[in-house]
């Protein structure tokens, strides 16, 4: 026992000092208790919530693989299998993969995040008292917050682990967490503590702390930010960035993604810039024109919207779709087997093909361009050719597996096309939760003018109210950038 707590004085200090503590910190919510904690003299309190003022710009860093881990099918049979997972989808002719429905708690997750291959943005944010810096994958395709604890099961040696009873401001649960699908699987408890992601602060954020995580953090990232809406958490509880715009620490309800691309060699740097988060508004200077906002498909839950028409070679397709899901935790774009017959019934030389038994792939030759584009809100925006060609097939480099792949869901879900990194590093995207709730897109540039139209009202496009957070042509008035690199894009 410590000599100052040695005598019958000194507990009673202590315990009085604990009180002083609990009375001072925030109320416990029903079934949350506090956490056992470290002694109170080495603990910190905790800051003020900020204010809300201007939104908030974080810089991305994009973080390369070498070349001997360059993407390959073995990446795209990953990441393939891990959309289908997500999304309880099948392999086309195959059994279904575990549904969300079929899950006990879990409704959505992104599990294809385990190898070095794998790419997902990811950036951090600051949990508990005194705070430590967590590295989670910006997720719009789930809702919930997942952070692997201390020495958790499954977890790297590398990876950083949450640990309740070193935060002041921590309370735990006997609330089970548990995710298990055939790619991956996590348990853990619901914990609440204090969560920042830049200057934005929610004191009682409640999240999983994961004891158990298989196949769903590698390396240095620690967990999954789910930035998707409350309806779609299986926790039941509301996603940090959508409490942040409702208890009005936001400016507005609005955060955006501007992605940059790069190619890696053996002689270029590890790092590279990879664009920006804004959280509170939208980064002005990362797009031309205006935003063209699409009314997302209500109840709200995922950020869905209707897709209205595909190009391939200037060809229509004549696709349409009424919830497309636009997801940044995803890679890839995957949608029904008619979909991607479509697609590559357009594209010249194309064949299908199958990894490891599986169909549903495609491929065409490598020195090839594509021409593929999506119209949402009346606009036809282009996926860039890089970004569509997934990788070789094989070591020969003679084919190259295309991002459009077959994605079978099951009859009872109001999902069907998925869209990724692939089509989303082409564009500026920004997510909208005040009324009307949208995604808007705009063509990626500095400046200028740019041809990016307007839809009829019934898809809810138009001109951007958000872009009057920020003067014409540069970053949004009063943007914060951290110093360090919040957020990266693992790519290989």
């Amino acid at each position: 026992m410590p000599a100052a707590l040695s005598s019958p004085l000194a507990l009673s200090l202590s315990a009085l000092a604990a009180a002083a503590h609990l009375a001072s910190a925030s109320p416990l919510r029903p079934g949350f208790a506090a956490a056992a904690a470290a002694p109170l003299e080495a603990r910190s309190p905790a800051p003020a919530p900020a204010p809300a003022s201007q939104p908030l710009s974080v810089p991305l860093t994009r973080r390369g693989a070498t070349l001997e881990k360059r993407r390959d099918a073995d990446w795209f049979l990953r990441k393939a299998q891990g959309m289908r997972s997500k999304y309880g989808a099948k392999v086309p002719g195959g059994a279904s993969a575990p549904s969300a429905a079929q899950q006990q708690q879990k409704r959505q997750t992104d599990l294809a995040m385990t190898s070095y291959q794998d790419s997902e943005w990811y950036g951090e944010i600051d949990v508990g008292t005194p705070a430590t810096a967590f590295s989670v994958v910006l997720d719009t395709g789930s809702a919930d917050l997942i952070l692997a604890e201390t020495n958790c099961n499954g977890c790297s040696s590398s990876t950083p682990g949450y640990q309740p009873s070193t935060s002041s401001t921590s309370s735990t649960s006997s609330q089970d967490f548990s995710i298990q699908y055939g790619s991956g699987s996590a348990t853990g408890t619901l914990v609440q503590d204090r969560i920042s992601i830049g200057n934005y602060t929610q004191p009682e954020q409640v999240f999983a702390a994961c004891d158990t995580l298989e196949n769903i953090v590698d390396g240095t990232i620690s967990g999954i930010l789910g930035l998707g809406w409350e309806a779609l958490a299986s926790s039941g509880e509301m996603p940090l960035v959508e409490s942040l715009w409702r208890d009005g620490t936001l400016p507005e309800g609005v955060f955006g993604f501007a992605f940059e691309t790069h190619t890696f060699t053996t002689t270029s740097s590890p790092t590279a810039p990879g664009g920006t988060l804004t959280i509170g508004g939208v980064d002005t200077s990362a797009y031309s024109g205006e935003l063209n906002w699409v009314n997302i498909v209500q109840p709200a839950a995922y950020w869905a919207i209707p897709l209205q028409d595909v190009h391939v070679g200037g060809q229509s397709l004549g696709v349409t779709d009424p919830a497309v899901v636009i997801d940044t935790g995803t890679t890839l774009i995957g949608g029904p087997q008619s979909f991607a017959e479509a697609v590559y019934a357009q594209i010249p030389n194309a064949q299908a093909i199958t990894l490891q038994g599986e169909s549903g792939y495609y491929a065409y030759p490598c020195d090839q361009s594509v021409d593929v584009s999506l119209t949402f809100g009346g606009v036809e925006y282009s996926i860039d050719s890089d970004q569509f060609n997934a990788g070789a097939v094989n070591a020969r480099g003679s084919l190259c597996l295309g991002a459009v792949f077959a994605l079978e869901t099951s009859s009872q879900s109001t999902v069907n096309i998925i869209v990724g990194d692939a089509f989303l590093t082409g564009v500026y995207s920004a997510y909208r939760f005040t009324d009307p709730p949208a995604v808007g897109f705009a063509t990626r540039g500095s400046g200028g003018d740019a041809n990016t139209g307007s839809s009829d009202s019934s898809t809810g496009g138009g001109t951007s109210a958000a872009t009057s957070l920020a003067p014409s042509g540069g970053k949004t008035a009063g943007a914060v950038a951290l110093a360090a690199s919040v957020a990266a894009l693992v790519f290989a």
